[in-house]
């Protein structure tokens, strides 16, 4: 049972949303606070419960996928009234802990939710613009960690945080696109796919890609203040990624290796994160 609410509540997805509103928070805050622990849990709680949500949402349909039809509910390993019970009780004690730091994470996190639960789930079988809101749930964590610490709502350091977060989600939705496409119109769901075929999907991402690679370095535009060995360092990162990336789309492409970018990506902004953290502390 355990495993199988680890899988529930997507634990890995949870824990990358824990670490972008980690990052928030350090942005603002500039170091470690005893405070901090209270957030983390909340927002893995949250993050989690609103995963396990989206499970029960779904259920039907992922029995219908062979990526999904694994999961804890299809499976048979959890039973959609208590993956429910679950993510309630999730959902409320991960408010209930960022109701510590006052109204406005709390205002962010349930702002969240419904836009994760009540928009973007729904609107995913009725529209293949559904991205737009899914994209916006990545870009509020760092926002309810910076908001914990303190910071103001509308302060040019977050507002390139989530805007950085939010250009970086679009390409995770469309390579799923291209690997699972088919599955996902038979379960249901509307996709790019009605109207674009696989090579303009990937000149789509790649363009998403460079824009994205390209704003994370202006950073100091929006005041954050990094180092230039930093800086230099993310330079050459992003160069190496673009550069990978473009290689594995168009001039070597395989489902085994759109897979591997797929979770590049994501690793690549797991380290962007990271070093943006050591940046904020040192």
């Amino acid at each position: 049972m355990p495993a199988a609410i680890l899988k529930l509540i997507k634990y890995k997805l949870s824990l990358a949303v824990t670490l972008s509103a980690t990052m928030g928070f350090f942005l603002f805050r500039k170091g470690p606070d005893p405070a901090l622990p209270v957030l983390i849990a909340g927002v893995f709680l949250l993050a989690g419960g609103s995963a396990a949500l989206n499970e029960y949402q779904e259920r039907k349909r992922d029995a219908l996928m062979g990526r999904t039809r694994s999961r804890p509910i299809p499976s048979g390993s959890i039973k959609p009234l208590m993956a429910l019970v679950i993510s309630i009780g999730f959902i409320l004690t991960g408010l209930l802990l960022l109701s510590r730091f006052g109204i406005a994470p709390v205002i962010l996190g349930a702002v969240n939710l419904l836009l994760y639960n009540g928009l973007y789930t729904p609107m995913k079988i009725r529209n293949s613009f559904a991205v737009i809101p899914g994209g916006l749930v990545g870009a509020i964590p760092p926002v309810i960690g910076w908001s914990a610490a303190g910071g103001p709502l509308f302060h040019p350091n977050i507002l390139f945080i989530a805007t950085l977060m939010f250009l970086w989600q679009l390409p995770h939705f469309w390579l799923l696109i291209i690997r699972y496409g088919k599955e996902y119109e038979a379960a249901g769901f509307s996709t790019l796919k009605r109207y674009l075929d696989d090579n303009q999907i990937k000149r789509l991402i790649f363009f998403w890609m460079l824009v994205s690679s390209v704003f994370l370095l202006t950073a100091p535009v929006f005041g954050i203040q990094i180092d230039l060995w930093i800086f230099i360092l993310l330079a050459l990162l992003n160069v190496l990624f673009i550069g990978f990336f473009y290689y594995v789309l168009f001039l070597n492409p395989s489902e085994k290796r759109i897979r591997l970018i797929f979770i590049l990506t994501n690793v690549f902004l797991t380290v962007v994160l990271g070093v943006l953290i050591v940046n904020s502390v040192t």
